[in-house]
């Protein structure tokens, strides 16, 4: 009989889901892969062989709690993967994890607040309710790392290496840009609130690089960003692959997908309640307290650090996509491992 995996992937944005499909959609070769999702982008983007639970993000606390517990309670499954809440988005699994003992159950140990996990006495918790733990590349120094149960990978990408189309192909048919024109990807994947900052962002380096190609990479066209600037592309690793530089979040994805296929990344470290962006963002051109800036202070910024970038930037008709290890095929040996 096939194995069911369950995915637990709530959480804002693009992030949790993209992470939960990387997997997913390399487990999903030998196995059913079910996916339980919050994510606004979910109706957008393609599951990837996937059958999603999606909770519509507008579900208040409580229904989005009952929902996920029904869910869980009444559907058949032989593996728990939980990404990144030990306890839930909103502490929900808290009484049902002990209850799930039957069931292998692994968390992906995504870098938190040390603050959070102190606060709800998260290491205990950890301990006492997940047969493995699995770090999808974000270091050795996060909370658990040093448990017993720790397993590390390589970060989780939507797509291995030999999957992408070519950069030329990828600028002319997606990007809708001369491939021989520097090109300057400013990619909006975070919170739907934070869609009107980066359309700014978007116009600001237009005007300013006039002889560069400038796009923005979003679901939803930003409301003052002429529409010919706008690409809704999934998965947008593909997208980044084919930029001289990115300018997004220091989100997980956005940060591990620009290093992967060796794309410089301008990362604006966004604040999070659980999410530490600012360190995360350091392993690229970090641009610090970009929401406590004036607007801009924010942009020089940016303007300086997209220069240098440009300036050595070589040609993309000479470069082509680095090989890289995609963590996510780990990961699922690792997970079909745990009893």
């Amino acid at each position: 009989m096939t194995e069911t995996w369950l995915i637990y992937a709530l959480g804002g944005g693009w992030g949790h889901l993209t992470r939960a499909l990387s997997l997913g959609r390399i487990a999903t070769t030998q196995r059913n892969v079910k996916i339980i999702t919050n994510s606004p982008y979910a109706k957008q983007i393609d599951d990837e062989g996937c059958f999603i639970y999606l909770i519509p993000e507008n579900t208040g606390a409580s229904q989005t709690c009952l929902q996920v517990r029904d869910i869980l309670y009444n559907t058949a499954y032989d593996r728990l993967i939980i990404d990144t809440f030990p306890r839930g988005l909103g502490g929900e699994l808290a009484d049902i994890l002990p209850q799930l003992d039957h069931v292998p159950r692994i968390l992906i140990h995504r870098d938190i607040n040390s603050r959070y996990v102190a606060a709800k006495n998260l290491r205990s918790f950890v301990r006492e309710n997940f047969d493995k733990v699995i770090v999808p590349g974000e270091g050795k120094d996060l909370a658990f790392c040093d448990l017993p149960i720790v397993q590390h990978t390589e970060p989780w990408l939507i797509r291995n290496s030999w999957e992408l189309p070519d950069r030329v192909t990828t600028r002319s048919h997606i990007l809708r840009v001369d491939p021989s024109v520097k090109t300057i990807l400013v990619c909006a994947s975070g919170k739907t609130s934070e869609l009107a900052l980066f359309g700014k962002l978007a116009i600001h380096l237009q005007q300013n690089f006039p002889d560069c190609a400038v796009r923005i990479l979003a679901a939803n066209c930003p409301q003052e960003c002429p529409e010919n600037l706008w690409i809704s592309h999934h998965p947008g690793i593909e997208c980044l692959a084919a930029a001289d530089v990115v300018v997004g979040g220091g989100g997980y994805n956005t940060v591990y997908e620009c290093a992967a296929v060796g794309v410089p990344l301008v990362a604006l470290a966004l604040e999070r309640l659980y999410d530490r962006q600012n360190k995360r963002a350091c392993n690229s051109y970090c641009i610090h307290n970009i929401e406590n800036m004036k607007l801009d202070n924010q942009l020089l910024h940016i303007k300086k650090t997209v220069n240098f970038l440009l300036e050595q930037a070589k040609s993309v008709k000479n470069s082509s996509v680095p090989f890289y290890i995609n963590g996510a095929v780990q990961a699922v040996d690792r997970i079909e491992q745990t009893k």
